[in-house]
Parts: C-alpha cells; sequence; structure tokens
C-alpha cells in the first residue's frame, strides 16, 4: 500500500538555474486495510510491496548508501542514523535549482475526508504525514550529488577524486537490491492505479457523485465542479498570491486559512454526500477488472518485489 509519498519530482533548468525539482514509497504505520467497504482498501495493493518488506529495503538501500559515501570520502556520514529512515535527499537552498515534490497518499487517494484532519492541513496531509516519518536532513551540495546523482549545469561529477555512481550512492544501493533502478522499469501497479481512477473519473455514477458534491459546496459559499478543481483551487491559489502582494505574511509552507476552510468545506460534502463511499465502489469494481486483463505482469512485478527484498534481508543480515 503507497502512503504519503513524494510523487514524480522534476529537476529542470531554465533561465537563471532556476528549475522545478522519487523517493520509493515508504511504508504506512498501520496494517493495509482488507475490506472492500474500507475506503483504503485497493485490490491493486496485493501486487505492491509490502508494509514491512518496503522498511527493511528502505533500511538496506540506507546502509549500502552509507558505505558508499564513505567510500567516496564522506567519512562523517559513517554513523548516519536511518532509524528513522531520512528522507530522500533534497537539493541545498542557494545552489541554483528549486526543487518541487508532490505527494500522495492511498489515504488520500479521493481528497481529503476528515474535516478535522482538513482543518488542521488543508490540502497538505500526505505531506505532513511524510515529513513526520521521514526526517529532512541538510545535506550539502557534494553530499547530495554524491547521494543522487542528479546533477545540473556545470555540476561535479566526482567528489574527492571519485567519480559518483551512477544515480549517486542512493541509485547504487537500488542497483544492489533490484538488480536495477525501480525508476528506470515502468511501474504496473502505480499505472493501473492511475488508469483505473481516470476511467472511473468518466463513469456516470462518479459523475453525479461530483455534481452532489458541488451542489454541497455552493451550498457552503464555493464553487466547484468536482474535489479535484477544489483541491487545485486556482482561484484559491490567485487570492492567496494576492494576498501576499498586498503585504500578507504566513509560512509558504503551511496551508493558508482560506485552504484550511476549503478543505474542511470539502470533507464535510463527502461526508453527507457519500462521495467516497460511492466512488471507491467503482474504483475497485475497475481496479478488479484491470488485475483480470494484466495478470501476468502484476505477478511478475510481485516476485520483483518479493526478491528485493529477499536480498535487502541478506544485506542486512550481512551487516547485522
Amino acid at each position: 500500500m503507497r502512503t504519503a509519498a513524494p510523487l514524480l519530482p522534476v529537476l529542470a533548468l531554465a533561465l537563471a538555474l532556476a528549475g522545478c525539482g522519487q523517493q520509493p514509497g515508504p511504508p504506512a504505520s498501520h496494517a493495509s486495510p482488507t475490506s472492500s467497504n474500507d475506503p483504503r482498501f485497493q485490490p491493486l495493493a496485493a501486487y505492491d510491496m509490502a508494509e514491512s518488506d518496503s522498511r527493511t529495503v528502505g533500511t538496506a538501500r540506507w546502509t549500502l548508501a552509507k558505505e558508499c559515501m564513505v567510500r567516496l570520502g564522506f567519512g562523517g556520514l559513517r554513523n548516519l542514523d536511518i532509524d528513522p529512515l531520512p528522507a530522500w535527499p533534497r537539493r541545498p537552498a542557494g545552489t541554483g535549482v528549486v526543487q518541487l515534490a508532490l505527494y500522495a497518499s492511498d489515504d488520500l487517494r479521493y481528497g481529503v475526508q476528515d474535516p478535522e484532519q482538513a482543518a488542521r492541513y488543508g490540502y497538505q496531509a500526505a505531506r505532513a504525514d511524510h515529513e513526520r516519518r521521514y526526517p529532512e536532513k541538510n545535506w550539502t551540495l557534494s553530499e547530495y550529488l554524491a547521494l543522487t546523482g542528479q546533477f545540473v549545469g556545470e555540476d561535479p561529477t566526482s567528489v574527492h577524486g571519485h567519480r559518483i555512481p551512477r544515480r549517486g550512492c542512493l541509485g547504487e544501493a537500488d542497483r544492489a537490491i533490484y538488480g536495477a533502478n525501480p525508476q528506470d522499469r515502468k511501474d504496473p501497479v502505480l499505472d493501473l492505479q492511475t488508469k483505473s481512477i481516470q476511467q472511473g473519473r468518466l463513469s456516470p455514477v462518479w459523475k453525479e457523485a461530483d455534481r452532489a458534491w458541488s451542489a454541497c459546496m455552493r451550498k457552503a459559499g464555493y464553487r466547484y465542479a468536482s474535489p479535484r478543481d477544489a483541491e487545485m483551487g486556482e482561484d484559491r491559489r490567485r487570492q492567496e498570491l494576492e494576498d501576499r502582494l498586498n503585504g500578507a505574511s504566513r509560512d509558504a509552507d503551511e496551508p493558508s486559512a482560506l485552504e484550511k476552510r476549503t478543505a474542511t468545506a470539502d470533507a464535510r460534502c463527502k461526508q453527507r454526500t457519500g462521495y467516497v463511499r460511492t466512488v471507491h465502489a467503482i474504483d475497485v469494481r475497475i481496479q478488479n477488472q484491470l488485475i483480470a486483463r494484466h495478470r501476468a505482469t502484476l505477478e511478475a512485478r510481485r516476485r520483483w518485489n518479493d526478491d528485493a527484498a529477499r536480498k535487502a534481508d541478506e544485506i542486512l543480515d550481512d551487516h547485522s
């Protein structure tokens, strides 16, 4: 089951090297739901890496990455604490590139659902959950490049006289665990999860659920055709930008009061209209259909994950 994790990071170069910039999915703190009535239940999750295996792989990845970093001359990282596992490295500020990450969680597949959570985090609960589980570490540029191998412009490709491995020390660790870098392989689970929700949104029943939710939101003073529109909130972003230009100050990493109010209304309307129950049933049905059509590919993915988990266990046994 995929929980709060950075999704689709982009690293790009533009004008004065201003850019936009995946950690493999982290485990959840709860057991995967097994009841089809639970909105967190996703049939395709049966082919994803188990939570305990994900933790094992993450620990093995960072164990090997630490060794690699020491080999490259970063002796101070020999005793790097990897419990809890660090967040995926972010390029340090002030180095000409801005990294952006989108966060996704199966628990929020249909958007915000808990009014209390929405009142606290707005639409950023996935990010907040990830940051609680995976502490950020401030890396130097040399450390970041050595760990990730994500070079921009004239970034050095060697450190302390040693060439940085392809995709950095973390990439080297992944190849030792998986036999290849996961980023280089298409993930059929993620691909089919995306197809399922895209197909589901075309369903007349899903569209009717959107209309019922939208009518509820209008009564609360918001005009959005669907929960996706509310989460994107282009009108809200314009208002927030205008407020900043007019001198309003707030932490840019925290949701605005307007975002929190919108998300709270969104969650309440989902509850009042039975939105999540309706769209989840459609999603589950489509996922089961996709599984039937792609079972061989999904089984191969599950075997690949199982092999990686066994290899990670062996690595940790060797380092114990």
